[in-house]
């Protein structure tokens, strides 16, 4: 996909993976609607860049997606892309999640995605082409002690993404499922359940690293992109040949000591 011009809904976008990507995609020329609960952080992206929107707003509230889409239409005059970046975390062991959490978690990772799906894909199938970036995670594919909620609503993601994909054949509208890995920015901080503990020498992707991965794989147009350490390749590699070996590998690497079995 030639990316110069093209007008891209990125969610998620004040911080983190969401702000670097919008940063590439400005410079390879495209035109952003920025999306983010933050008015003041989204606002400022967006000021930063030179063809950008702001529109604050939560991707639980179907009203966010239907604003999104008519700024992109009313200030560029179509749509071409949508990223849905927006994610929330969630760290509890399964025997003690709360309903609750889970439910949060996917109304933003899941059910946030869906509904800027729905808004955003009849004007994308009219002009027979476009993409659907979906930012799912290697939890999705690889479950992990005590992110088992988190990782239920990326696989989710994921699931919808292959399906999607089917569904549009023909159309001209690619979809792109993006699973990072470990990114050293401040997701942890805002996310729901149990405190993430501090894990020394972790070796973690940066932004910057991710954003311009994605963008590479959304050019290339490929349908599918890994964004891992090597240690975290090589394991999702392994865990298809030696599960048990790679389970205590990342039981040892994620599991709290502290922690006991419930009762």
């Amino acid at each position: 996909m030639l990316l110069e011009g093209k007008v891209a809904i990125i969610t998620g976008a004040s911080q983190g993976i969401g702000r670097a990507l919008a940063g590439r995609l400005g410079d390879a020329g495209c035109r952003l609607v920025l999306v983010a609960r933050s008015a003041p952080e989204v606002e400022d992206a967006a000021a930063r860049l030179p063809a950008a929107v702001a529109v604050p707003g939560d991707v639980s509230d179907p009203s966010t997606a239907r604003r999104a889409v008519t700024a992109a239409l009313e200030r560029f005059g179509r749509l071409d892309v949508l990223v849905n970046n927006a994610g929330v975390g969630l760290r509890a062991p399964v025997a003690r999640m709360e309903p609750a959490d889970l439910a949060c978690v996917f109304e933003v990772n899941v059910l946030g995605a869906l509904r800027f799906i729905r808004e955003a894909l009849p004007h994308l199938v009219r002009q027979g082409e476009g993409l659907v970036v979906n930012v799912s995670s290697v939890g999705g594919r690889q479950s992990i002690p005590f992110l088992g909620g988190y990782g239920a609503t990326k696989a989710a993601l994921a699931s919808l993404s292959d399906s999607l994909r089917m569904e549009l054949a023909g159309t001209g509208v690619r979809v792109l499922t993006v699973f990072p890995g470990s990114v050293d920015t401040g997701f942890k901080r805002h996310a729901r359940g149990e405190p993430y503990p501090e894990r020394r020498g972790a070796s973690r992707l940066t932004a910057e690293e991710v954003a311009g991965r994605i963008v590479r794989a959304m050019a290339a147009g490929r349908r599918e992109e890994y964004i891992l350490s090597r240690s975290e390749r090589l394991g999702l590699l392994l865990g298809r040949f030696l599960p048990r070996v790679v389970e205590g590998k990342l039981i040892e690497r994620y599991g709290d000591p502290g922690e006991k079995p419930a009762p």
